[in-house]
């Protein structure tokens, strides 16, 4: 029981700590442009500079810190048990592993001296807390737990914490998996567009997260569920199998595939129906959007208040993050005739 309370500590203190990081790196990054400006205008309203940075300091803990958890959570979790285990007590191996944990989060921001400044203070800050919380006491009462067990005190609840270990070694596995194929098609092998090809809003360039998607979904096949029934082609594209789909990534790219396979617009409002999506009168196939430049966009809803989140369709922690929107937003984008699809997006709308 010691090791899974001890655990337990240890994984609150680095949820606390990754808010905290959040916020100060929120706060500390706007300072340079805001501190000194009695108001700053934007969009022809004027906001006091106090405003603005607790108005960061909001962005940090609402909407950054979230992203932050999702993907960084049990990383950490990971790292700062090693430190447990090996009674890793010095400060300086925490602000190490903060340090290299803020460069990550924030994309190493080298060529961004203020922002990097940010983000190294913003750690300090969090890999001090996290020090006086639990760093400095790492692996005490492991210790005592190490004695017991070697006189004969050893209890089986104990074993939760070994399950606590298997989960977090499971997640390191995933972890590595996907880090393996984004560096397999950012520097081995970049996939092919795929079919039908696969694009992004006005050409710009892929991220490895989406070529990792177009590597994982190539066809409209690879997309949908296994076939139980002989429907006819048309209707088989919306059988698409959102137990598949991980990330909004590889959402986009299977809707496109599906969405990009029928001859023009004219099925889309069945097809978002068909996957629980509410499609406006003004934004569907009878009556699409017409942007600017010609082209015709038909946009769909899905409440996740409401059902839940639409992916991943499976794991407590990641529906729990992805639940934070309270709706999903697609937007499917066609050529100024209607035949062509050009782009998917999608949108989360969050309080």
């Amino acid at each position: 029981m010691v090791i899974l309370v001890r655990l337990l500590r240890v994984a609150l203190f680095t949820i606390l700590c990754i808010v905290v990081f959040a916020a100060l790196f929120e706060f500390l990054n706007a300072v340079p442009t805001y501190l000194f400006l009695p108001d700053h205008v934007e969009g022809g309203v004027a906001y006091r500079s106090g405003m603005v940075l607790f108005g960061a300091l909001w962005w940090g803990v609402v909407f950054r810190a979230p992203g932050y958890l999702f993907y960084g959570t049990v990383p950490l979790l990971i790292v700062l048990g090693v430190t447990e285990w090996r009674s890793m007590k010095s400060w300086r191996w925490y602000l190490a592993i903060w340090f290299i944990a803020g460069l990550v989060a924030t994309g190493f921001p080298i060529s961004y001296p203020l922002r990097l400044a940010a983000m190294l203070l913003a750690a300090a800050a969090a890999s001090y807390l996290y020090w006086l919380l639990a760093g400095k006491s790492a692996g005490d009462r492991l210790d005592g737990w190490r004695s017991r067990e070697r006189y004969g005190s050893f209890k089986f609840v104990n074993y939760a914490a070994y399950a606590v270990l298997a989960y977090l070694a499971y997640q390191l596995a995933g972890y590595v998996y996907h880090g393996g194929k984004l560096i397999w098609v950012s520097y081995v092998s970049e996939p092919g567009p795929g079919t039908p090809p696969f694009q992004v809003k006005f050409e710009r360039r892929l991220t490895a997260s989406q070529k990792v998607a177009m590597m994982d979904f190539p066809d409209p096949a690879s997309c949908l569920k296994k076939a139980e029934t002989d429907a006819p082609p048309l209707d088989r594209l919306k059988e698409m199998d959102w137990d598949r789909i991980d990330n909004t990534d590889d959402a986009e790219v299977c809707m496109f595939r599906l969405l990009g396979s029928y001859e023009n617009l004219s099925y889309a409002t069945d097809w978002f129906e068909a996957q629980g999506f509410r499609v406006p009168d003004n934004f569907s196939s009878a009556r699409p959007n017409a942007e600017r430049d010609g082209t015709q966009r038909i946009s769909a809803s899905y409440s996740i208040r409401k059902n839940g989140p639409k992916f991943p369709t499976r794991g407590i922690v990641r529906r729990a993050f992805r639940s934070i929107p309270y709706g999903m937003i697609v937007n499917a984008t066609w050529s100024k005739d209607g035949k062509q699809l050009l782009w998917v997006e999608t949108d989360f709308s969050t309080l």
